[in-house]
């Protein structure tokens, strides 16, 4: 008898969200910034590769690798959020063609929330130039998540823009739970537009329990691994000129 490995299950209760906008991998999200720096890091590698070695953003294992696991998970409305020169006070407008395709369906819930830095009970460290206000937008999306893993909710790593950020939480395993993204706006005061389809946050599932670490001064083992990446790395600037041959 084949082990069945546990998988966490997305829940959607409206057909035309897990249509139109489903929960993708991260991997098909592919920043503009990303994109160009690849291509300056191509022709700075075909101009002097040859001569000396070309790091790049691209190139760091670190960025490249968070940049690809997990789900992103996306607006799925039109929100527009207004804000001025008080420091906890918004106004939100969501377009009206919208309301009315919710009221025809059995999702009732209320879109946005928020929480104010004024609330000490709900209160969590924000930047000192964002709007002192959380602000909490419904999905109908929920999470089964099984026992021996756990859902790691995370920002989306390295966005174009940073005019918000969804804030970090673990979702415990063996439980059912809502996904309702929480954000900090950063961009104050002004009007930020967040169209239906973008990126809100990232998930990751992990291992349930914390794995033991080892500390210790360096040995003769994990030396030689240093030796052997950094030979390996020598060879990864060179541009090979096929017409040579």
């Amino acid at each position: 008898m084949f082990w069945k490995k546990p998988k966490v299950t997305f829940n959607c209760k409206l057909p035309e969200v897990l249509e139109r906008y489903p929960i993708i991998p991260a991997r098909e999200l592919r920043p503009n910034w990303w994109r160009q720096a690849a291509i300056e890091y191509k022709q700075r590698v075909e101009q002097t590769g040859r001569h000396e070695q070309i790091t790049g953003t691209i190139k760091c294992p670190g960025i490249h690798t968070i940049m690809q696991r997990g789900w992103i998970l996306r607006s799925w409305f039109d929100l527009t959020i207004l804000t001025g020169n008080e420091p906890d006070r918004f106004e939100f407008a969501i377009p009206s063609s919208f309301t009315d395709y919710l009221t025809n369906t059995k999702f009732n819930h209320k879109l946005v929330k928020w929480f104010s830095a004024n609330e000490p009970a709900l209160r969590v460290p924000l930047q000192s130039n964002s709007l002192q206000t959380l602000i909490k937008i419904t999905t109908p999306w929920s999470i089964t998540v099984p026992k021996g893993l756990a859902v790691l909710m995370l920002p989306i790593p390295y966005p174009d823009t940073r005019d918000f950020t969804a804030h970090m939480g673990i979702l415990e395993p063996g439980g059912f739970y809502d996904v309702s993204p929480i954000i900090e706006i950063h961009k104050k005061p002004g009007e930020l537009f967040i169209p239906a389809g973008t990126p809100l946050m990232q998930i990751l599932v992990i291992d349930h329990s914390d794995q033991d670490i080892v500390q210790q001064v360096q040995d003769q083992t994990s030396w030689q691994q240093e030796l052997i990446s950094r030979f390996r790395t020598t060879h990864t600037f060179t541009t090979r000129d096929y017409n040579d041959r």
